[in-house]
């Protein structure tokens, strides 16, 4: 390698590992506002559980910040480069549009390699990991999710609101019972109450005390004419509010999209061996959700070589030294490249259309739009 491809090689790493950098902490801070946040509000995780739970996030966004990060560095160097007249330079010294572009290729191969390493291990484990810690996080202080003097709508069917909790103790009780076109169909107002969880059922339990229930009309509940029942109560019975959905259960079952590669390997050799002898339709149903996020793995590890095949030649041609126009320029195609994967992410029902194999479609289009452009420019 000589000097002058040490010196786009080495100018083209730091700018990318800059870009994966910031397109990783903006990922972080969507994950963390989304789940995380609210959680520390409502005082479910303390904050020692809250950073470490946002460490073990890092390595799942990286996996998807690292292409994009990949071709803004190629993008911010090329363009900058071409606008101080350097490619003009270089090419007038005999280097054609290939022989510029092969350090940035180097770095490409090996970034693609880095992103398949994330892609099949480090980011499915990392989300695994942090999936299953929130949820012990969570467990073991389920009776945060009854916040005082906010309208809970964490529990489906159900809108709690409690003026005051202490321990399990909480303090003017109101609970609106919900039908399923979330219309009041029952109402109860207690002075007070007793919260607790059954760890065997995953669930919370509200013994209001002292109050009063109000049961409406199951066909017309905003009708308060028609069959509007009263009830006081001196100690109601305990209402059940399911826990399972929001925290999960004692054992923690993992999605295909949260599983590495050799596990999603196994996983289709447990069905090729079709111990319980289903039908060759029924295993090819089953068999193609797997081989679909085990091409999704390769695939989003190719994109860093397809955003090169497209970075190079555009970077060259923008002759822009400022960074938002190349920033903006990176930010569009992977735009483009992650809508089109959401496209045939909605196939996934349709394994008839083999939507693993159309995961290849983006990668083809890109590394196509790239070569043209290699031959627009090189001729220019």
């Amino acid at each position: 390698m000589t000097t002058l491809d040490r010196y786009i090689f080495r100018n083209v790493l730091f700018s990318s590992l800059a870009a994966v950098g910031v397109c990783a902490f903006v990922l972080l801070v969507g994950n963390v506002v989304k789940d995380l946040l609210k959680a520390v509000a409502s005082e479910q995780i303390d904050l020692i559980t809250f950073f470490r739970l946002t460490v073990m996030l890092v390595p799942y966004v990286v996996s998807y910040a690292l292409p994009l990060g990949i071709l803004t560095g190629i993008l911010l160097v090329l363009g900058r480069l071409s606008a101080q007249q350097e490619i003009t330079a270089m090419r007038a010294a005999g280097w054609g549009l290939v022989r510029i572009a092969r350090p940035i290729f180097l770095l490409a191969v090996l970034g693609a390699g880095t992103s398949l390493w994330f892609n099949c291990q480090l980011g499915p484990k990392a989300m695994s990991g942090y999936r299953l810690a929130l949820a012990d996080a969570v467990r073991t202080n389920p009776l945060s999710f009854i916040v005082p003097q906010e309208f809970v709508r964490t529990f489906p069917g159900y809108v709690i609101y409690v003026a005051f909790k202490e321990g399990t103790q909480v303090r003017d009780l109101s609970i609106w019972n919900l039908d399923e076109k979330n219309r009041v169909k029952g109402f109860l107002r207690a002075e007070s109450g007793l919260v607790e969880f059954d760890d065997q059922k995953s669930e919370l339990l509200i013994t209001p005390y002292r109050g009063m229930l109000e049961v409406r009309d199951s066909t017309e509940p905003a009708d308060f004419t028609k069959d509007l029942r009263l009830i006081q109560f001196a100690e109601w019975r305990r209402i059940p509010l399911p826990l399972s959905t929001l925290i999960g259960k004692s054992t923690f079952r993992r999605k295909l999209s949260l599983l590495t590669y050799e596990e999603l390997s196994t996983e289709l050799e447990k069905l090729a061996a079709n111990p319980e002898k289903r039908s060759a339709a029924a295993l090819e149903l089953e068999a193609g959700p797997i081989r679909y996020f085990i091409q999704k793995q390769f695939t989003l590890a190719a994109s860093v070589l397809a955003f090169a095949f497209v970075g190079v030649p555009l970077g060259i041609k923008m002759q822009r030294k400022e960074s938002s126009a190349n920033l903006g320029l990176a930010l569009l195609l992977a735009l483009g490249f992650y809508f089109l994967l959401i496209m045939i992410d909605w196939l996934q029902k349709k394994p008839d259309l083999r939507p693993d194999l159309l995961l290849w479609s983006p990668i083809g289009l890109f590394v196509g739009l790239g070569l043209w452009l290699f031959w627009r420019v090189d001729r220019q």
